[in-house]
């Protein structure tokens, strides 16, 4: 597959760079794709329209191994297959099990997953500069320099934007939103 990708690249430098990416965050992308869809199928042609950005945006890149292109690759892959996730749920009719169990543990995991659906699902409706930010900080885990780092924004930004998606967030939660 990267000998159909590394056809689109027109110089060898450039080549070279995303071969190193797709080496690197392949394996990476596909799990995290996989956690979203929760469907291999689906997930590997998650990972084929990311490369597909990717490819796009290439000039954006510099070096392989640093924090922004892992949260940019991740960024545009997460973005793929939560559009992916929505459009295949809106197609899919959902059964409802009339045999579920009364056990309360069933109870509470279905309603911490609605809970955490609801939450992204919220997150996919904020606009992509507050949505970026959000999965940066409480997904990959980074502090606010790597953030800034990543969206080539100062610290002070990143902080203030972090701060704007959490209000934005909590109007679109209807209640408090602890981060």
């Amino acid at each position: 597959m990267i000998a159909l990708y590394l056809s689109l690249v027109e110089n060898e430098k450039d080549k070279g760079k995303f071969e190193e990416i797709y080496i690197r965050y392949k394996s990476l992308m596909l799990g995290r794709a996989y956690e979203i869809l929760r469907d291999r199928e689906l997930s590997e042609d998650a990972v084929h329209n990311a490369f597909i950005r990717i490819l796009k945006n290439l000039e954006k890149l510099d070096e392989t191994d640093s924090n922004r292109t892992k949260g940019f690759v991740m960024i545009v892959l997460e973005n793929v297959a939560k559009t992916m996730y929505v459009k295949n749920r809106r197609q899919n009719i959902i059964e409802l099990n009339e045999n579920i169990s009364e056990d309360t543990n069933v109870e509470i995991d279905t309603e911490k997953k609605l809970t955490a659906e609801f939450i992204a699902q919220k997150i996919a409706q904020l606009p992509d500069t507050y949505r970026e930010v959000i999965t940066l900080k409480y997904l990959h885990g980074l502090n606010d320099k790597e953030i800034a780092s990543v969206l080539n924004i100062s610290q002070t930004s990143a902080r203030k934007r972090l701060q704007r998606s959490r209000e934005k967030l909590k109007k679109l939660v209807g209640g408090e939103f602890y981060g």
